[in-house]
């Protein structure tokens, strides 16, 4: 499910715009926030409602989702609204439906009462009775947002308008002091923190009726093969098998063994358990006109292409990498891996940034297998991210993939335990070390209770003979059994232990010969982690960026199917050869649906590994780490979003603030890419940036093609090298004229809609168009009047005789727009989803006529203080695993109502305590 990309939208929202009191309804400008919340409403609603839901489309959608949950929900953290009415949603904020919202404080109104916001008083609830007006809407002031600027008054006055309060306010001490924002649950950050779970139950529930509202929910009347798209609900799975193959004529050698080790692993797949949705076939070569691209759902035609694949030119060595690649990506589906084979170097490196670009937008990870290159010998580093081939390692880095350099007797063991691991979900990564030649000949591996397999690749003996491995009883003969297997290839051997006795086991080296040791185990036990950043205000957000060398993040870990038996946990720091280089003890807590743990950490000036272990339910000891390595950097790169849509023909600037965090002056090249060929010249700009200064900068994009979807990407890289800092992937629209329509009274139902009387019972709804209407037709027998306030908005009523209805409608001058609705309710069905992370007879049924009749896992920002993860009760499991089930997922409610269905959380901010995320230099501190 698309869980995570709604939580991120939400954060995007709130990073980019949580200085403006129009986005977190702050500074009374509540009706404000509410117009930007019918706007996106609308865009969102004829989006739904126009033509098939692209990858793009969906993209722009959960954007635009985003932006009215994090001001939806800031609503209920910074206004009076919960104080007044408790933990029921104010449903007319943000509604089409809605003409007129309730009463607002007036400028010169006093809203609230001053009070002591000493940490000692607001413990004893100074704050707790501070407002003013209880029969009328106010926020608080937050001193330094972008503009309306809290009202002076008299210092010495006890009353005035409510500051926003918390640490970060300097503007709570003016009359009124104190403030009233419930984002935390911290008193020194949110003064009425007593009521966050108020704001939360109004908050979820707000955003609950703004997918499924019976007349006003952005859902209402979309196909349901729409909402399973949007919400990643695909009844079988959608990943795709991807290559992208160099057939010049240099790799006649390698290319027999790429055909054979993929028609292989295809007839695997196609057998298996895991059967990708599509499998895409891209060819490169020199000159860039002869790349190719196909995809099919057919394995058999797959293993035809492959068979048939020749070779031929050339000769020039470079040949056009990134153009096979990008011709991949644009066939492959969301969430896959493109696996690219050649043994030359890429003549299109200036097209690295698209392609990272393309890649981020469908969340696809990239693996390079390299033979050889245009000036290099070729030799064998596994899981390695490398210095050299820089184009190709940065394009890996970019999107969590790896370049393998490898010989080409090695292509087929190398590229088949790749594609086990790529579409084996059960693997996990236990450990990852470099011995050199000073370091012991014996090595500790420790094997705990959940492991079903071990694999062991070591690289660097000259021979099978070198490695020796024993069991916890000391026998060294295993591999005489039928459950432990080794083989050897070109300086690798690779050891396979079925059903591993528990305990610790010992590898040794018989030859002084450095190794490079890979554990992976098959295991439900895993782990997975986000970097937490930590804004002015004290709020938390998840980084989506590279980590800025030097300051300070908290470390989320989460854990799947650790048993709550387990204990004595540490997170440990691993540089680039596996060497702990920190560790530092860290507290799990087990929840029914997730297992999280925080720490807090300064990152490093290198490159590191994360990894956990601790003693397990039998007091085995036990690790698991992340196989990505972590890239912390000296330079930040922010991007504003266009969250509106862009005018057709009119240039629009894309702004960027560049931030060089590092000790020297840097010179550094922005560039900009999009896949519809919009942007304005220049597309790159050279920046000097001193040490710890910002610049910033812009591009423009511009089209005449309405209702277009461009997806572009600005990244930066030092002046001079193809290695991509950081990176930014947005959607926007070109668009002209939209509408959308709301039922302004129930649907007639079906049964009264087919009866004889249904003229006797009437149906009212409202259209609302981004233009003033000047003129309208409709052809259905209904009536239709311009509203005499609203000339945006057009009012239609009927009897129930009419089951639908369309109005077209224009403005004075320019094209118009056409909105149609569904007035009767739909006949009752079933519809049965698959859901892969479950046995084939174990699916989720969902049912129309019900009042829960959609699935939705939204990410939103509670008041842009906390990420939940809205699940609420309308994902219908027949039966479920026990097992956590590895779906992204964000934040939960930990209660019955609110169950996360996915069983994968991201970040839970209220099991965090701001006031424990001290940094001392004994423990909690990575540093380089």
């Amino acid at each position: 499910m698309k869980a995570r990309q709604f939580a991120d939208a939400v954060s995007s929202v709130y990073q980019s715009y949580h200085m403006d009191p129009d986005y977190t309804v702050n500074s009374e400008r509540i009706k404000e926030a509410h117009i930007i919340v019918q706007d996106t409403r609308m865009e969102i609603m004829s989006l739904l409602s126009a033509g098939t839901l692209t990858d793009a489309k969906v993209e722009l959608l959960i954007k635009k989702v985003g932006k009215c949950l994090m001001i939806i929900q800031s609503f209920y953290s910074n206004t009076n609204w919960v104080e007044m009415n408790g933990g029921t949603p104010y449903l007319d904020f943000g509604s089409l439906a809605t003409l007129q919202l309730m009463q607002i404080a007036s400028t010169d109104e006093a809203t609230c009462n001053s009070c002591d916001d000493r940490s000692s008083a607001l413990r004893l609830g100074s704050c707790d009775s501070n407002l003013l007006v209880t029969d009328r809407l106010t926020s608080g002031y937050w001193y330094g947002q972008n503009h309306s600027p809290k009202p002076s008054a008299d210092p010495a006055s006890v009353k005035g308008k409510c500051s926003h309060g918390g640490l970060r306010d300097s503007g709570k001490d003016t009359p009124a002091t104190g403030g009233i924002n419930k984002e935390t649950t911290d008193r020194n950050l949110s003064p009425h923190s007593h009521l966050h779970p108020q704001a939360s139950e109004a908050a979820i529930q707000a955003t609950v009726e703004f997918f499924i509202h019976s007349t006003s929910g952005i859902l209402t009347d979309i196909d349901q093969d729409k909402i399973l798209n949007l919400f990643g609900l695909q009844r079988k799975s959608r990943t795709s098998l991807g290559f992208a193959i160099d057939v010049s004529g240099s790799m006649s050698n390698d290319i027999a063994h790429v055909k054979a080790v993929l028609s292989k692993r295809v007839n695997e797949e196609r057998v298996g358990t895991i059967e990708p949705s599509k499998y895409v076939l891209a060819t490169f070569n020199d000159p860039e006109s002869l790349t190719t691209v196909a995809s099919t759902v057919d394995g058999d035609e797959m293993i035809r292409w492959l068979d048939a694949l020749s070779v031929s030119g050339g000769g020039d060595c470079p040949e056009y990498a990134i153009s096979g690649l990008l011709a991949a990506i644009e066939l492959s589906e969301l969430n896959s891996v493109i696996i690219v084979a050649t043994d030359a170097d890429a003549k299109d490196t200036y097209n690295a940034a698209t392609a990272v670009g393309a890649a981020n937008a469908k969340g696809i990870k990239v693996e390079f297998l390299l033979t050889g290159s245009c000036s290099r010998r070729r030799r064998y580093v596994p899981l390695r991210h490398k210095r050299d081939l820089a184009t190709f390692q940065s394009i890996a880095g970019g999107t969590g993939g790896t370049v393998y350099r490898i010989g080409s007797s090695e292509l087929p063991t190398i590229l088949d335990k790749l594609l086990e691991e790529s579409f084996t979900p059960s693997t996990s990564v236990m450990d990852y070390f470099v011995q050199t030649t000073s370091e012991g000949h014996s090595m500790d591996v420790y094997v705990d209770s959940e492991i079903d397999s071990l694999v062991i690749t070591i690289s660097g003996p000259y021979s099978l003979t070198e490695a020796s491995l024993a069991d916890p009883t000391g026998t060294v003969d295993i591999f005489s059994t039928g459950n432990a297997t080794r083989s050897y290839s070109s300086s690798s051997i690779t050891m396979t232990i079925q059903n591993p006795t528990p305990g610790t086991w010992v590898l040794t080296r018989s030859a002084i010969r450095q190794w490079e040791v890979n554990i992976n185990v098959y295991s439900d036990l895993d782990i997975d982690f986000q970097l937490i950043e930590t804004d002015d205000s004290g709020i938390y957000y998840v980084s989506n960026r590279n980590p800025i060398i030097g300051e300070n993040y908290t470390l989320a870990v989460e854990v799947y199917n650790l048993n709550s038996a387990a204990s004595s946990f540490a997170m440990n720091i691993l540089d680039e050869d596996g060497t702990v280089t920190v560790t530092a003890p860290i507290n799990i807590t087990f929840l029914p649906s997730i297992t999280t743990g925080y720490t807090s950490i300064e990152i490093p000036s290198t490159n590191f590994y994360v990894q956990l272990s601790g003693i397990d339910q039998n007091g085995y000891q036990f690790k698991r780490m992340v196989g990505t390595l972590v890239t912390p950097v000296a330079v930040d790169l922010f991007v504003q979003p266009i969250y509106g849509n862009l005018a057709i023909g009119t240039p629009q600037d894309v702004t960027y603030t560049l931030r060089n965090l590092g000790d020297t002056t840097e010179t550094y090249t922005v560039t900009i890419v999009d896949d519809k060929g919009r942007v304005l010249s220049p597309s790159s700009r050279l920046h000097s940036v001193n040490a710890g200064k910002n610049i910033t900068g812009t591009f423009q994009l511009s089209s005449i093609v309405e209702l277009e979807y461009i997806t572009y990407t600005v990244s930066v890289n030092v002046h001079g090298s193809s290695i991509v800092l950081q990176s930014t992937t947005y959607t926007a629209m070109f668009t002209g004229p939209f509408c959308s329509s709301v039922m302004a009274s129930p649907k007639c139902n079906q049964a009264i809609a087919e009866s004889s009387n249904c003229s006797t019972f009437t149906w009212s709804a409202t259209a609302v168009f981004s233009f003033d209407v000047w003129i309208f037709q409709v052809a259905d027998d209904v009536t239709v009047t311009i509203d005499g306030v609203d000339s945006t908005r057009l009012h239609i009523n009927g009897n129930c005789c009419v089951r639908n209805f369309t109005v077209n409608a224009s403005p004075s001058t320019g094209s118009g727009c056409q909105v149609s609705q569904l007035v009767t309710t739909s006949t009752s069905y079933e519809l049965v989803v698959n859901d892969n992370s479950k046995d084939d007879d174990e699916d989720i049924y969902l049912t129309e006529d019900t009042g829960t009749n959609i699935g939705l896992i939204v990410g939103v920002l509670l008041g842009v203080g906390v990420l939940v993860l809205a699940v609420t009760g309308l994902l219908k499991y027949v039966s479920r695993k026990t097992d956590a089930v590895k779906e992204d997922g964000v934040i939960e409610f930990k209660d019955e109502t609110h169950a996360d269905t996915s069983q994968r959380t991201r970040f839970d901010p209220k099991l965090l305590d701001p006031k424990s995320l001290q940094y001392h230099n004994d423990v909690n501190v990575i540093s380089a």
